[in-house]
């Protein structure tokens, strides 16, 4: 689902303006597509807050289209109105004789929104950065706690549509009617908590202008179900491709196993592992549809590069730093295997992350490697900044694609263009999610022979499987969720 960056949607609007559609007319359906959601809900009672620009004003035609439905209606103005477009609409409002109530005036705004069957915020668009002016954020507050249905023009006031960050006492939605595209902000944590169900109208909007100026998508059923590696009947396990997977150490066994097991899950035909003693056993005792191959020592070295020549020659993909370690040692085998096999797929996680903040030239001389750093590891490799701009400005910089994983986990490719992953729940927020992931994407790239694709695959796969689960949330564990890629399949291939 294509989706924008405020800057991207005012350029939308900016020419859809200019081929001739009045910016009222623009506004005018935008109302509406917000009075037809509401029209849904059994009220007689509405409050609008307004502010002084075009959400203002969407939000006074609103407040009209209620005005005029039969339906009580007070607009509580929360700015003067200063643009064009909202000065024109506050005017028609008023003429009809609707209502307006100035903020800081006697008149008791608390107890106006305590009487409403609804609140629809319309006080600030998605353009807002900075915080909140006290006032406005006492009237949030308030109508937060109260058992009303609250609605939110475009993003609840106090959300970022750039990157769900949010300012304090932000509007908390039930609902939120947004015009065009959703924004990226309204599916970023923590914003994304604040919106509620999200309607999109797109009445006045044409597809052709939205999909040649926005470039963010959400991963969705439509999406997946055409990256999907077929499978066709006259096939044996060379044709799904093989994956290694390097890691382990002789305190970290099990990451390996995962990753191995993810790339199992998503269909590769052969896993290889290449680990330490201990790992090893892990492997075999859990996972004996694996190969796996022992190094020298406890834990990796430059010299375990020599044994690896002859495994690669059966190499699709790699996973590079599950349960490595952060050995002296083990960092530079991790930097000279990356180094060493510039034909192959890599999938940096964990420790080789470590590995790659000690030299972040690595990722510019190959275009075959994808990291999937979390917030904390991606602080290490970027000066401690972790922010949307930051995370687009590393991957464009390094000429790399990385995945910066969390609730919404977002990915992006070297050209700056990102994909957010909304699947999931608490259930992933275990110890080898992450090794579960890396091998996962290694899995479905050993298919495909596209990075970008699996990774979309991956994050989606895993996504589902946890909501899929018949185990609960905080019970649930990596090799558990594991178990329901299966669901996945059979769910998408029912649509």
């Amino acid at each position: 689902m294509k989706v924008a960056f405020p800057d991207q949607m005012r350029k939308i609007d900016e020419t859809i303006i200019d081929s001739g559609v009045p910016s009222l007319l623009l506004m005018e359906e935008a109302a509406r597509s917000v009075f037809e959601e509401i029209r849904r809900f059994s009220l007689s009672n509405a409050v609008v807050l307004c502010g002084g620009g075009n959400n203002g004003g969407d939000g006074y035609t609103v407040a009209r289209l209620l005005l005029c439905a039969g339906i009580r209606v007070k607009v509580v103005q929360c700015y003067v109105p200063s643009t064009v477009d909202c000065k024109a609409n506050a005017t028609l409002y008023s003429s009809l004789g609707g209502q307006t109530i100035v903020i800081g005036e006697k008149t008791d705004v608390e107890e106006l929104l305590s009487k409403a069957d609804i609140a629809i915020d319309a006080v600030f668009g998605t353009g807002f950065h900075g915080d909140l002016e006290s006032g406005v954020a006492q009237i949030f507050d308030f109508v937060n706690r109260l058992d009303v249905i609250r609605l939110a023009v475009d993003i609840p006031s106090g959300v970022s549509g750039f990157d769900g960050s949010i300012s304090k006492s932000c509007f908390r939605a039930h609902k939120t009617v947004t015009f065009g595209l959703a924004k990226t902000g309204h599916f970023l944590y923590p914003g994304r908590e604040f919106c509620g169900d999200i309607v999109v109208g797109s009445a006045g909007f044409p597809k052709n202008v939205m999909d040649s100026l926005a470039e963010p998508e959400i991963i969705d059923d439509e999406m997946v179900s055409k990256l999907i590696p077929e499978r066709v009947p006259n096939s044996y396990k060379g044709t799904f491709g093989s994956v290694l997977v390097v890691g382990g150490s002789n305190i970290y066994t099990g990451a390996p196993y995962l990753s191995a097991l993810g790339a199992f899950r998503s269909g590769c035909g052969m896993v290889y592992t290449y680990t330490p003693k201990g790992s090893a056993t892990v492997i075999r005792n859990n996972l004996p549809e694996a190969i796996a191959y022992e190094s020298r020592g406890d834990f990796l070295i430059p010299g375990d590069i020599e044994l690896l020549p002859k495994i690669m020659e059966k190499i699709d993909s790699i996973v590079v730093g599950p349960g490595a370690g952060r050995e002296k040692e083990s960092i530079e085998f991790i930097l000279k295997l990356l180094q060493s096999f510039p034909d192959k797929n890599f999938v940096v996680d964990a420790d080789g992350l470590y590995a790659l903040s000690k030299d972040l030239s690595v990722l510019a001389r190959s275009e075959r490697i994808i990291i999937t750093p979390h917030i904390g590891e991606f602080a290490r490799m970027n000066e401690g900044k972790t922010d949307l701009k930051s995370f687009i400005q590393f991957c464009v910089g390094n000429r790399t694609t990385a995945i910066l994983k969390g609730a919404s986990s977002v990915l992006c490719d070297d050209k700056g263009k990102i994909t957010i992953n909304t699947t999931g729940n608490t259930g992933l927020a275990k110890a080898g999610s992450g090794d579960l992931l890396s091998g996962t994407i290694a899995g479905f790239a050993s298919q495909t022979g596209e990075l970008t694709k699996s990774a979309i695959l991956a994050m989606y796969f895993m996504g589902r499987a946890a909501e899929l689960s018949i185990v609960s949330e905080p019970c649930n564990s990596a090799s558990q969720i594991a178990d329901f890629y299966s669901l996945v399949f059979k769910e998408l291939e029912q649509k």
